[in-house]
């Protein structure tokens, strides 16, 4: 935040200190050492860290730029909206071949539609739009808007892997910049209503005085997007990957329908309610909750998940469920936020915090979105100017050598040489990896539209299509949507396995799969959950594979009869094949 604000110390003229003593003070207050930490952490990686506050600033308003864009989500607003799950089961009867999934209610945005995610073949989405007060269909957008990929670009800059837990690093950034220049700028309180001069002064001066002052009147905001960013890099990578501990107390696994509640269901296919008449048992049962995300059973042992709010302080508008039974409609558990501890809610209400959604609805969201847009773009021009300060300097530093002896043509070497060594520069060496970080991400982008043309298709290991059962079945393991090119397959960690079934779906109780055969049919693998042309199990993969390893499948009808059949596990060029090896040549 603040730069150019070392002063030399007041000297006495009856005892003047020292060369060496003056240079010592220099080197070791505190307030130098902030101002270094301080300009080296705006510094390095200037180009990215713009990316990530301008993505965010923008970020704010993704809805809303897609709305403005797409007609397909503009509605005119009418006196009464139209039960909620009634709108997915319009869509679903529109789309009888293809998965819906994710819907939207839009239940706080009375001039937008209501939208569901709709698998196409590949396994990708496109996102189809609804009007919640007619249930007229208002057509379809493909998933990538430019509001998505703003939203997208900030949240993990397209970089498969380690995309989420680096931009949560610049959380941690912006705290220690926050903390530094404070340090730094002595005496900071005395000058929230120092305006910066502009009159007679080089142009490098008035942008550090513009700096502190941005900086000072952003201090709160600096704060909370420091914060908010500091809590999830803690979560994700260093929980994630056990380099620290869990401090929130998490909640239980999503409950489901136990072994006997299946059973009692009988042998023959059972009839499954309509969201319509889900969303009305969970109205009945608790008449304030507002609907705002539908997520039908990915398999036959999981409930209908219908997530919404009761206007619960700085919480998102999803983060209160109820778990419904999809065969009887009832209501058999729930995860509110009213019930959540003091941790847990701390940790929700740093979304609402960090993107500004926190207004619910109407002028006052947007109020606060704006504010939130304004303090995220000063945030940028606070990385934009401390960075133009710095090379500033490191100009005028160059411009010394001007005033030696050596030729004009060794100078002109020299100042280049400043610039592009590694170590040296403003940037140093980092420079490079500002730029890698950029290609990277270009090629990340690159991926995600291709990702929504073409889905996953293009990627990972495909298995021919075997006859399982009544069922022509095919499978893809892939590492990740970003992640499709990479090797799919990594003993110890964690891999997806896609699933395309071609027959009555709802003749199918369970599908398995696993990297070894079922030793027994009380626990024959992963289960493969979702809706039709999304069909997936996350899979561990074996920290150990036989050279002939194999992976299988099996199917459990309602019947109670087992249907089994095995791949390769590697690419023989006839049963598995990779993909990626076909998308290279």
């Amino acid at each position: 935040m603040a730069v150019d604000t070392i002063s030399t110390p007041e000297i006495d003229p009856e005892n003047k200190p020292t060369a060496a003593k003056k240079k010592k003070n220099k080197t070791t207050t505190a307030g130098r050492v902030a101002f270094l930490i301080h300009s080296y952490i705006g510094l390095k990686l200037s180009i990215i860290f713009c990316i990530v506050l301008l993505s965010g600033s923008l970020a704010v308003f993704h809805e809303e730029i897609d709305w403005l864009i797409y007609s397909e989500k503009r509605v005119e607003p009418q006196p009464e909206r139209l039960n909620s799950g009634e709108l997915l089961d319009i869509l679903q009867a529109r789309f009888p071949e293809s998965g819906l999934s994710s819907f939207y209610t839009a239940f706080d945005r009375e001039r937008s539609a209501a939208t569901a995610l709709k698998s196409t073949a590949g396994g990708g989405f496109t996102v189809v739009h609804i009007n919640p007060y007619s249930g007229e269909y208002n057509g379809e957008t493909d998933f990538l808007t430019v509001g998505n990929f703003i939203s997208i670009l900030h949240t993990n800059l397209f970089l498969p892997l380690v995309g989420r837990a680096f931009v949560n690093f610049f959380g941690v950034l912006c705290l220690v910049g926050l903390v530094t220049g404070l340090i730094a700028y002595r005496r900071f309180w005395r000058h929230f209503f120092t305006l910066p001069r502009y009159r007679g002064v080089k142009f490098h001066r008035f942008l550090a005085d513009l700096h502190k002052f941005i900086g000072l009147w952003s201090l709160w905001f600096v704060l909370i997007i420091g914060i908010s960013g500091s809590w999830w890099f803690y979560h994700n990578p260093l929980v994630l990957y056990k380099l620290a501990p869990q401090i929130v107390e998490q909640p239980p696994i999503e409950p489901g329908l136990s072994r006997q509640d299946v059973k009692a269901l009988g042998t023959t296919t059972p009839t499954r309610l309509t969201s319509a008449q889900i969303v009305s048992a969970v109205q009945n049962f608790d008449p304030d909750f507002q609907v705002s995300i539908l997520t039908p059973p990915g398999h036959s042992g999981m409930l209908y998940s219908v997530r919404g709010t009761k206007r619960d302080l700085l919480t998102s508008h999803f983060d209160s469920t109820y778990f419904v039974n999809p065969f009887t409609g009832e209501v058999m558990a729930s995860r509110l936020m009213e019930n959540a501890s003091i941790g847990q809610r701390f940790d929700k209400a740093m979304d609402p915090l960090h993107y500004g959604t926190f207004g619910n609805s109407g002028w006052s969201d947007l109020l606060v979105k704006t504010i939130w847009f304004i303090f995220g773009l000063a945030m940028t021009a606070l990385s934009i100017s401390g960075t133009i300060i710095f090379y500033k300097r490191a100009r005028s530093a160059a411009s010394q050598l001007k005033r030696t002896s050596m030729p004009e043509g060794k100078k002109r070497l020299l100042k280049m040489w400043y610039i592009i060594r590694p170590w040296g520069g403003p940037m140093s060496g980092f420079k490079y990896l500002n730029w890698a970080f950029v290609i990277v991400m270009c090629i990340g982008i690159n991926i995600g539209f291709k990702l929504q043309s073409e889905g996953t298709s293009s990627g990972g290991f495909h298995y021919t299509q075997q006859t399982v059962g009544e069922w022509n079945v095919g499978l893809q393991v892939v590492l990740g949507l970003l992640e499709k090119d990479l090797h799919p397959i990594a003993p110890g960690r964690r891999t997806n396995v896609n699933a395309f079934v071609e027959g009555d779906f709802s003749k199918i109780k369970f599908i398995y799969v696993d990297f070894k055969k079922p030793r027994s049919m009380r626990a024959p693998g992963f289960v493969i959950h979702g809706v039709t042309g999304n069909l997936a199990a996350h899979v561990r993969v074996p920290k150990k594979l036989q050279d002939d390893a194999k992976l299988w499948i099996t199917i459990e009808d309602w019947q109670g009869n087992f249907h089994q059949t095995a791949w390769p596990l590697m690419p023989d060029g006839v049963n598995t094949i990779d993909k990626r090896a076909t998308a290279l040549n």
